[in-house]
C-alpha cells in the first residue's frame, strides 16, 4: 500500500443527491474538495466503505471516476443500499487493471448515478481521480454517516538473489 485517501462524509439531510464536498485526506493539493486522487499510477484500489443510516430514509452510495479532468463522471463502485436507521455496515469493493468487467455494463453519468449493486463494480481502467456520489430516499430527516477508504497499490516487485 503506498497511499491511502479517506472520505468523510454526511449523506443529504432530505431526500436527494449529492456528491463528496469536504476534504479528503491526502487527496492531492491541486484536486477540488470531495476528489481524491491522483490514482493514475497505481494498479489497484482497495475500496472499503463505513455506511451508517441517517434518520428516515435508505442511504445509496456510489464511487464515480472521471476522465476528462472532472467535467464528466461515470459510476464504477454501487455499494449496497443501507436502510434509514441501520448501524455501521462495511462493504468492500477492489478495482483492479488486471482484471476487467466481461460485458458492458449500465452506469450513471454526473448527478444521476444508475449503476445496480449486482455487479455493482465496474473493473479494468480507471482514471486519476475519484468522487463519491450519495444518494438519499424519502423520508430522510438527518443524513447518514459514510466513510470510505481507497488504497491504491503499484504492482510489487522483488529482487531474487542468490543464496550462498
Amino acid at each position: 500500500m503506498l497511499g491511502n485517501f479517506v472520505f468523510s462524509e454526511t449523506g443529504p439531510a432530505a431526500a436527494g443527491t449529492a456528491a463528496s464536498s469536504k476534504p479528503v485526506q491526502n487527496a492531492a493539493s491541486y484536486l477540488a474538495a470531495g476528489i481524491a486522487g491522483p490514482l493514475d499510477d497505481f494498479d489497484a484500489v482497495d475500496v472499503v466503505a463505513e455506511i451508517t443510516g441517517g434518520t428516515g430514509g435508505t442511504i445509496d452510495v456510489y464511487v464515480q471516476t472521471s476522465s476528462d479532468g472532472g467535467a464528466n463522471w461515470y459510476d464504477i463502485i454501487h455499494f449496497p443500499q443501507v436502510a434509514g436507521g441501520a448501524g455501521p455496515t462495511f462493504s468492500r469493493a477492489p478495482l483492479s487493471l488486471s482484471t476487467a468487467t466481461a460485458n458492458a455494463v449500465v452506469v450513471g453519468k454526473n448527478l444521476t448515478p444508475a449503476l445496480t449493486t449486482s455487479p455493482g463494480v465496474v473493473n479494468g481502467a480507471f482514471t486519476d481521480r475519484c468522487r463519491l456520489v450519495m444518494v438519499a430516499g424519502a423520508g430522510t430527516s438527518v443524513g447518514a454517516t459514510v466513510v470510505v477508504r481507497m488504497a491504491p497499490q503499484r504492482h510489487r516487485t522483488r529482487e531474487h538473489g542468490t543464496v550462498e
